[in-house]
């Protein structure tokens, strides 16, 4: 009996150890891959530094982010940059948002309001980085990444509609935060599976990046749906206000330091605002924005005002996203205010 339970044990220990080296082995295929692709050499920190953070913006494409935390608030780590210069004495500005910036998708005759600032102000050169669904979370490591490379003269971000993507995973600044938002079909075993599942992701690059490819295949083949069932509360929103606000603070310090001119926090408006509407969200929004906006060298470009002038059924495909009439609304609007605002763009 005693017999037969040791030699279950030893292979138990056996299979373990080899799963153990498997891992090991991957792991470090990995790390040294990305090393020599990406050049990276901060690679080998994933896992052992909490401040070094890693993001796939585009797996087609190989775009992976990698920055330190540990880089704000350090001064002589940053290197500085001249901002974008042009013959034409034209200003770069760097867009980022979600859908309602990214624009196009209201058919035939669509458009962005990036694209008809752009085509607006003649003094413009506008990259637009938003992408359909993109949060604060996704457009941190953008940012990041693109930093590297070039600072711009303006960097506007309008981010507004996606906060509440936090109510439905976790976030970058899930340690932050320290709360765990409520899943009514949430139970113990599940919570123990996703934090181990988190846990790995955290600690090991092969097994983030697997996770990444099933994403993004069950993305592409609608395999099954990761909607929830969420309580939403008070409290609950309060900390999706709150992952935003960090996220769009460390934009704006990043910003200064990389000699960005100019930061602007654009609130665009959905169907449903018109007139705006009075909510506990839109309470705790604009109680971030502008407490941002007095502790920083940020500005608010806030659309959301004066909305009984707007006709619904020429501005709106859908509940939330512009025709081309909405957009060149907004382009509009925006250029008044940086014209009005602007201190680079009145020199």
């Amino acid at each position: 009996m005693f017999g037969k339970v040791n030699n279950l044990f030893l292979i138990f220990i056996k299979y373990l150890l080899i799963l153990f080296l498997l891992t090991l082995v991957f792991e470090s295929f990995t790390r040294i891959f990305l090393f020599i692709i990406l050049q990276e050499k901060n690679i080998f920190k994933y896992g052992f530094d909490n401040d070094f953070e890693i993001h796939t913006l585009d797996l087609s494409k190989f775009e992976i982010s990698f920055f330190d935390r540990n880089d704000l608030n350090i001064d002589n780590k940053i290197k500085s940059k001249k901002n974008f210069e042009n013959v034409n004495k034209k200003l770069l500005i760097w867009t980022f948002g979600g859908s309602t910036t990214k624009g196009y998708n209201c058919g035939r005759g669509s458009s962005s309001w990036p694209n008809e600032l752009e085509s607006l102000n003649k003094k413009f050169i506008i990259k637009n980085f938003a992408q359909n669904g993109y949060s604060t979370d996704k457009s941190i490591p953008l940012l990041w990444k693109n930093l590297k490379d070039q600072t711009p003269n303006i960097i506007i971000w309008a981010h507004k509609f996606n906060i509440s993507k936090a109510l439905y995973g976790i976030t970058r600044n899930k340690k932050i935060l320290n709360y765990d938002f409520k899943d009514e079909n949430k139970n113990k075993f599940d919570l123990f599976v996703k934090r181990i599942d988190k846990s790995f992701k955290q600690s090991f690059l092969f097994y983030y990046l697997l996770d990444k490819i099933i994403l993004r295949i069950n993305i592409k083949l609608n395999l099954w749906s990761p909607a929830k069932v969420l309580k939403i509360d008070n409290a609950s929103w309060e900390m999706a206000v709150k992952n935003y606000e960090i996220n769009t603070k460390e934009a704006i310090t990043l910003s200064k330091q990389k000699n960005v001119n100019e930061f602007y926090i654009v609130s665009l408006f959905q169907k449903e605002d018109i007139p705006k509407k009075e909510g506990n969200f839109n309470y705790l929004y604009d109680r971030t924005i502008y407490n941002l906006e007095e502790s920083t060298y940020a500005k608010i470009i806030d659309l959301t005002k004066n909305l009984h002038q707007i006709n619904k059924n020429n501005f709106f495909c859908d509940g939330m996203h512009k025709t081309i009439v909405g957009n060149k609304y907004i382009s509009k609007k925006i250029n008044k205010n940086l014209i009005n605002n602007s201190q680079i763009l009145n020199k």
